[in-house]
């Protein structure tokens, strides 16, 4: 749920530390404190000292959050949201965890099958004295998400000190006190250091820290650390590594934030005791993150036009590329409208960047980097050594400083295409990685490698996303190309994409007829191929695609918004008579089954034999959708519970609906039955 950060007349450090009895911290929020015993003069400078610190790390706090977007005045806050949280089983026992491997699926399927639950952000505002982690793919807001964190607990007044991984990359040895204290908070006397180190250690259960990208350190903690003591002088590792075994503090509550990869490896003496995975945010507060970097209008339009790209946008990077790409389109490539334009804009952007520090020209970078990430796509890989960095002759020290400039109305954002380590590197998102490979394989791959990867590779799962870019890349913003290696690629890449159509079709029918139990995988690799059409926007391989399409088909279920635009683009050159389709227990929401029934209508009277709606999320609105696909179905529409009532639970259509569903049989007299439910049939009175 979307806030606007407040701001209160409570003073948090006086309320914490002077104790007072009964303090009212918000509007009709009450807390009651217990009144301790007097204070020696040696306590009252310690409670000086800590009341210091806590309002440094408050003010840290503000000045690291407002960093984070350039532009954001203080009079236009940029609203609270928070993804959406799952809690899950990271570790499988103490068996060696998988690597963090490339997944065309997305990074967060590698714990699809972990989740325990979902839960709220105070949820995690409740936990005292545990060791936690929260994990989440690059893109995803970790760094965000815990700045926002650390805040909601020092609101709640506890001593909350956020340090970034990534600038405590120490060489030389140092303290505890030093990497908490002197180096987040330097210029300072020794009795402020001592006293308030001295506090720490007497009130642990007071104490919040938070790691911010473990993913970014240059060290490991695959191996375990000596146990050491709070005075010792030791390398940065070893004092993260005894935070972990809360040799440290014991009673505090210490969260780090990283990819997935490095708390993967932690062994298992230092490994968290709950694990939290951060997934995209809601529909309504990807709207309300959407608002503060772009007007209504825009909004509006991404949300009518393009199921696919509002799916997008709820990743915050997705959403200020999909922003930028609008209010400044390419001239060659047009409108961001699929996820290949939206990323050829923001690589072409990236190539006129002046704010990058290379010797050589941003194409010759972008064709390394193309072949980089196809070497790491190959090998399932996500992270990227300095060594394979160098092996493709770019310099791992300047790799940081390729920057790609996001430009919105209210505000513009910068950001890294590689983050990470100085010895290991990633992709600021995942689709990154995916898009340049795909241009890879389309411009740098020599034409008989071309022919043999199609052959053998392509139309394997492990290519799924990358075969959508190559087709959008060749099909649609290489479709006037008419001779040459483009030309003959194009050639290829059309008969063998038919070709696999055809066949999944017919093992598909054939699944159908036998019952047999690969029927679900052969419609998901159907559906896959007509996204890879859809993507390519050429009327011509759609129209063979529909050449092919089973005469009975239901829907994946769900069925994702990705796969929503090119089922439709399919569909809209579908002329042979169709048995069945089922869109049923496929949860569309209005907006997707909108779109589908906008094709749907367009078909011939009487096209579909038999149709099957149940079971889905529908709003009022799309009774319209309906009554103007009555005329396409022939013998049997059925309806039953595919409304979504104000109770949040699933409803047969009303009364209301009933009768225009019921007028609109009186006019088209035609033999049609829909069940509205189980047992009543609507038929034509006429």
């Amino acid at each position: 749920m979307a806030e606007q950060s407040t701001s209160s007349n409570v003073n948090i450090t006086d309320a914490v530390l002077n104790q007072s009895p009964v303090i009212k911290y918000a509007e009709n929020v009450t807390i009651n404190y217990t009144q301790p015993p007097s204070t020696s003069s040696s306590d009252e400078d310690d409670r000086n000292s800590m009341r210091k610190l806590m309002k440094l790390c408050i003010s840290y706090l503000e000045i690291e959050g407002k960093l984070r977007f350039q532009g954001v005045s203080a009079k236009e806050e940029i609203p609270v949201v928070h993804p959406i949280i799952h809690e899950i089983n990271c570790y499988d026992k103490d068996t060696v965890p998988v690597d963090e491997r490339y997944e065309p699926k997305g990074p967060n399927e590698l714990f699809k099958n972990k989740i325990k639950k979902e839960v709220g952000f105070q949820n995690l505002l409740d936990q005292k004295g545990k060791f936690i982690s929260i994990v989440a793919s690059a893109g995803s807001g970790k760094t965000v998400f815990s700045l926002r964190l650390a805040k909601a607990f020092s609101e709640l007044q506890r001593l909350c000190i956020h340090m970034k991984l990534m600038d405590a990359n120490y060489e030389q040895p140092l303290t505890l006190r030093q990497l908490l204290l002197e180096n987040i908070f330097p210029g300072h006397s020794e009795e402020f250091y001592t006293a308030c180190f001295s506090w720490m250690q007497k009130n642990t259960d007071k104490i919040v820290l938070i790691l911010d990208g473990l993913d970014q350190a240059q060290y490991s903690l695959e191996k375990i650390s000596p146990k050491i003591n709070y005075n010792a002088c030791v390398p940065v590792k070893d004092l993260v590594f005894n935070l972990c075994r809360k040799h440290f503090f014991p009673n505090s509550l210490l969260i780090i934030t990283s990819r997935p990869h490095a708390v993967l490896y932690l062994p298992e003496p230092a490994r968290p005791q709950v694990t939290y995975a951060l997934g995209d945010l809601s529909l309504e507060d990807t709207e309300a993150l959407f608002l503060a970097f772009a007007d209504e209008d825009l909004w509006r339009k991404n949300k009518k036009s393009s199921n696919q790209m509002l799916s997008m946008c709820r990743n915050p990077l997705m959403l200020q590329m999909i922003i930028s790409s609008n209010i400044h389109p390419s001239e060659d490539i047009g409108d961001a409208s699929t996820p290949t334009r939206l990323f050829a804009t923001v690589m072409e952007n990236l190539k006129g960047s002046r704010n990058i520090r290379f010797p050589k020209t941003m194409d010759e970078l972008v064709l390394k980097l193309q072949v980089l990430a196809f070497d790491a796509t190959k090998n399932h890989k996500v992270v990227v050594t300095d060594e394979q960095l160098k092996d493709a002759e770019i310099d791992p020290t300047t790799v940081h400083d390729i920057i790609v400039q996001l430009h919105a109305p209210k505000r513009s954002v910068n950001c890294n295409l590689f983050e990470g380590s100085p010895t290991k590197f990633y992709f600021c998102h995942q689709t990154f990685q995916e898009h340049l490979t795909a241009s890879y394989v389309v411009y740098g791959m020599p034409l008989e490698e071309f022919q043999d990867f199609v052959e053998t590779s392509l139309f394997q799962e492990h290519w799924a996303v990358v075969r959508r870019f190559i087709c959008g890349l060749l099909f649609d913003l290489e479709s006037k190309a008419v001779s040459g290696d483009l030309q003959m690629k194009k050639e290829i890449l059309n008969k063998y994409l038919i070709q696999q159509l055809a066949i999944i079709s017919e093992k598909f029918m054939e699944s159908r007829q036998k019952y047999s139990d690969d029927g679900e995988a052969l419609r998901d690799k159907l559906f896959d191929l007509y996204a890879c059409v859809g993507e390519g926007k050429d009327s011509s391989i759609a129209t063979k695609a529909a050449e092919h399409f089973p005469t009975t088909l239901y829907l994946p279920q769900p069925m994702t918004l990705n796969l929503v635009p090119g089922f439709c683009f399919v569909m809209k050159h579908v002329t042979k008579q169709l048995d069945k389709l089922s869109l049923g227990s496929c949860s569309l929401d209005a907006n997707s089954f909108h779109e589908i029934a906008s094709v749907i209508k367009e078909m011939k009277p009487g096209q579909i034999g038999v149709m099957t709606i149940v079971d889905n999320d529908l709003q009022p609105s799309n009774i319209d959708d309906v009554i103007g696909w009555l005329k396409v179905v022939r013998d049997r529409l059925r309806m039953w519970e595919s409304f979504i009532g104000d109770d949040g639970w699933r409803r047969d259509a009303n009364q209301d609906e009933r009768s225009k569903l019921q007028s609109e049989l009186n006019n088209l007299q035609a033999r049609l039955e829909v069940y509205v439910d189980d047992v009543t049939i609507l038929r034509s009175q006429k």
